[in-house]
C-alpha cells in the first residue's frame, strides 16, 4: 500500500471540505449582513422632525417646510439643505438642524421677534434690525407701535429681508432705541410717524399725547423727555396734549382741556 499516496489524497479532500465550509460561512454571512443592513436602513428613515420651542409662530408654519424628508433616509439627509431651507421663512433668523438617530431630526430655531406694525397695504410687521416680517394670521396678536406716513411702495418691503425705505430704517433704528433705553415710552406708544418735511412723531396710546421729535438730535431730545416725566410727580406725559421738543434746552408742552 503506498501511503504516502493516500495521505495526500485525505489532504486534498480535507482541503475541499474546508474550502466549502469557509465558502458556504461566507454565503450565510454575506445573507446576514445583507438582511441586518435592510433592517437597520429600514430603522434609519425619517420619521419625525422635532422642533424647539417657537414663541413667535406655531412651529407647524416652519415643520411643513419639511415635509418632503420624512420618509426619506436619515443617513442620506443634508442638514446643510434643510438648515436653508428653514432659514428661508421671513420669520427665521438661524436655524440649527442635527440627527437623531435612528429616526428623527431635531431643528432649533431663533425667531425674528416683530417691534412694530408699518401700516402699508398689506401691513407687515417689521423686526428690530428692519426685516420685513409678512402678516401670518397674527397681526393681531400684537399690541404694537404702528408706523405711519411712510413710502407704501410694496416693493420696499420685500418679505424675508429688509426694508429698503430709508425713513422706515431709521424710524426702526430709533424705536429699538427707545424699547432697550426708555421702555416706559415704547410701550405706551400707539404710533410712529413721519412728516412730509421727515419730522419725526411719537403718539402715546393714553389719550392720544402726540411727541414732536423734529429732525436732528433725535435721542438727546428723548432723554430731555425722559428727565421730564421723571420731575412730573403725579402728572403723566398723557396729561398733555402735545410735548413739542425741537426747540433747544426747552420743551413746549400743552396741558389737556379738562
Amino acid at each position: 500500500m503506498n501511503l504516502p499516496f493516500m495521505n495526500n489524497k485525505i489532504i486534498v479532500e480535507l482541503k475541499n471540505v474546508l474550502f466549502l465550509m469557509l465558502a458556504f460561512s461566507a454565503i450565510v454571512s454575506l445573507i446576514y449582513i445583507s438582511s441586518w443592513w435592510s433592517t437597520f436602513n429600514q430603522k434609519m428613515i425619517i420619521k419625525r422632525i422635532i422642533f424647539s420651542e417657537t414663541k413667535i409662530l406655531e412651529s407647524h408654519h416652519y415643520s411643513n417646510l419639511l415635509d418632503e424628508y420624512l420618509g426619506k433616509n436619515l443617513d442620506e439627509t443634508n442638514l446643510k439643505v434643510i438648515s436653508n431651507n428653514i432659514e428661508n421663512h421671513p420669520y427665521i433668523q438661524a436655524a440649527r438642524v442635527s440627527k437623531k438617530y435612528p429616526s428623527k431630526i431635531k431643528v432649533e430655531v431663533i425667531e425674528r421677534e416683530p417691534i412694530a406694525i408699518l401700516q402699508i397695504d398689506p401691513m407687515v410687521l417689521l423686526d428690530k434690525e428692519g426685516y420685513v416680517l409678512p402678516d401670518a394670521g397674527n397681526l393681531k396678536n400684537y399690541n404694537l407701535p404702528i408706523m405711519t406716513n411712510f413710502n407704501t411702495e410694496n416693493n420696499l418691503y420685500p418679505p424675508g429681508e429688509k426694508a429698503m425705505s430709508l425713513n422706515v430704517k431709521k424710524c426702526i433704528y430709533w424705536l429699538n432705541k427707545i424699547k432697550k433705553h426708555y421702555y416706559s415710552l415704547y410701550e405706551n406708544l400707539s404710533e410712529m410717524k413721519m412728516t412730509a418735511s421727515n419730522e419725526m412723531q411719537l403718539i402715546l396710546s393714553e389719550q392720544p399725547t402726540h411727541i414732536y421729535l423734529g429732525v436732528d438730535e433725535i435721542w438727546m431730545r428723548l432723554n430731555t423727555l425722559k428727565n421730564f416725566e421723571t420731575k412730573l410727580n403725579h402728572k403723566k406725559l398723557s396729561d398733555f396734549n402735545y410735548l413739542d421738543m425741537r426747540y433747544d434746552n426747552q420743551i413746549i408742552v400743552k396741558s389737556r382741556s379738562l
